[in-house]
């Protein structure tokens, strides 16, 4: 069994603790360009490391969200330095994790040119453990030579069957979801591996709610925005049943619309969580549950991993709130607009 490390919990605790605050969020929410917001965070706040060496004076919106993005990458770097070491290695969520989003970026990457700037500079810790030549993806210009970069790894054959003459005819949805879908079989794999008793138990629960919230996200999208069948929505899926059972998920996928879908999500086990009367957008209402229940962890779990994952969660849904602001501010959105969305 995999034994807790004590200071990379007590370290995931110590950086919650710099998390943004209430008033830095009201602080960004009055700026009123791209340049004011990025001063903001480079000068007052905990993402000054991943800004270093950016000049916020002319900064624009994409460059800005990218580096916003990275910050992921090197909070997980600096927990993974109070790793334990031996054969324990349900760490390595994070590094699978993090070589996908690298390679969903040199995939979008191929239509958008400045983006290769940022691609394969991961922190040397996480850099070590790839299974890949990370560096090697800022080299890569198009799609066979990335499953050339790949030929050695399992992203190899799940790419495969997605390569396309023209990168416009290039289905990133449903490669993005075949390679969530792969994601989450590794990390049950290595939560049955590494743990047993209450400690699996929990692991599993955590990532089978993100399965369960993403299905939910999945189906009401697809009833409200593309009226997608039902036959069309079970393909969508993962099929995961934790806290909604697979009967009861079915009937709503069969004979709900989507207004009906959320009525019946506020009356089921996520009823605390989801007010039908008070719909915001169905990403606020899942994430909002997601950060909830692992801030939970974050606050009580003196379990390493438990504390290790329910931090890259909550620092995950930070980083969109960031986002949503520097998004609300270049398309000129009211700042109470853009506080309703916030999730904290």
């Amino acid at each position: 069994m995999a034994t807790s490390n004590a200071a990379m919990a007590s370290k995931a605790k110590a950086m919650f603790g710099k998390r943004l605050t209430a008033e830095d969020y009201q602080q960004l929410l009055q700026k009123k360009t791209i340049p004011e917001i990025a001063s903001y965070l480079k000068n007052e706040t905990l993402f000054r490391e991943v800004l270093d060496g950016y000049s916020e004076s002319g900064m624009h919106r994409g460059l800005l969200e990218a580096l916003i993005r990275r910050d992921i990458e090197r909070r997980l770097s600096k927990l993974l330095r109070y790793a334990g070491s031996g054969d324990h290695r349900f760490y390595r969520f994070g590094i699978r994790l993090t070589e996908m989003e690298q390679i969903k970026a040199c995939i979008r990457s191929f239509n958008e040119e400045d983006n290769y700037k940022l691609i394969g500079k991961l922190p040397l810790y996480i850099e070590k453990h790839t299974s890949f030549d990370i560096k090697a993806l800022a080299q890569v210009r198009d799609f066979d030579a990335l499953l050339q970069l790949l030929q050695k790894t399992p992203y190899a054959e799940l790419l495969r069957p997605f390569a396309v003459k023209q990168m416009s005819d290039f289905d990133f949805t449903a490669c993005e979801g075949v390679l969530r879908q792969y994601y989450y079989d590794e990390v049950m794999k290595m939560a049955d591996r590494e743990f047993s008793g209450k400690i699996r138990k929990q692991i599993r629960e955590i990532f089978l709610t993100q399965i369960e919230l993403d299905n939910i996200t999945r189906i009401y999208r697809s009833k409200r925005y593309f009226k997608a069948t039902p036959q069309e929505i079970k393909r969508l899926i993962n099929p995961v049943y934790l806290r909604i059972p697979r009967r009861e998920l079915e009937e709503m996928i069969d004979h709900c619309d989507a207004d009906e879908f959320m009525e019946r999500l506020s009356k089921s086990a996520y009823h605390s969580y989801i007010d039908a009367s008070n719909f915001t957008y169905i990403e606020y209402h899942t994430q909002s549950i997601n950060y909830s229940l692992n801030r939970r962890h974050m606050m009580f779990s003196t379990n390493a991993d438990i504390v290790l994952v329910a931090y890259m969660v909550l620092s995950e849904v930070e980083i969109q709130n960031v986002i949503d602001i520097i998004e609300g501010v270049r398309y000129g959105i009211a700042a109470d607009k853009i506080s309703r969305l916030l999730i904290y």
